[in-house]
């Protein structure tokens, strides 16, 4: 049996579009980077994400909620965006989560619609913050 990790923390990560004769007939649609903060107690996984919005506006930000769930090493969420308007369909993840907990990579896909891929990784704590969570575990100051 697999043990579940603990998919809690920062996470950033990348997706990207696929080629399509419609909505991406150049095959020149972007990355787009993401950053999101998941909390997951027992397998149940919820949680923030933002983006830029690479299509209509750089500069703008798009906030996101996620819900979903993992065991062993899949982990299955679906982003629902809090944007203004354009973005009213969620959107469907399903990764695999690497044997460390530290990355995942999958596909993303808006059903009956289209589909690409995507990576995020764990964001690392800085050093100095993982020193002093050890110290006070310890019971140092």
């Amino acid at each position: 049996m697999t043990k579940l990790v603990d998919l809690s923390g920062r996470w950033t990560g990348v997706y990207f579009y696929p080629f399509d004769p419609i909505e991406n007939p150049f095959d020149d649609l972007p990355p787009v980077p993401f950053t999101a903060e998941l909390s997951d107690v027992a397998g149940a996984v919820s949680g923030t994400a933002a983006e830029p919005d690479l299509l209509y506006d750089a500069a703008a930000v798009i906030p996101s909620i996620i819900d979903g769930w993992h065991d062993g090493r899949t982990l299955r969420f679906v982003k629902f965006s809090e944007a203004a308007e354009g973005f009213e369909h969620p959107i469907h993840y399903d990764g695999a989560i690497s044997s460390d907990g530290l990355s995942v990579d999958g596909h993303w896909s808006i059903p009956s619609a289209w589909s690409g891929t995507f990576q995020m990784q764990r964001r690392a704590a800085p050093a100095a913050a993982s020193i002093k969570q050890s110290a006070i575990a310890d019971g140092r100051p």
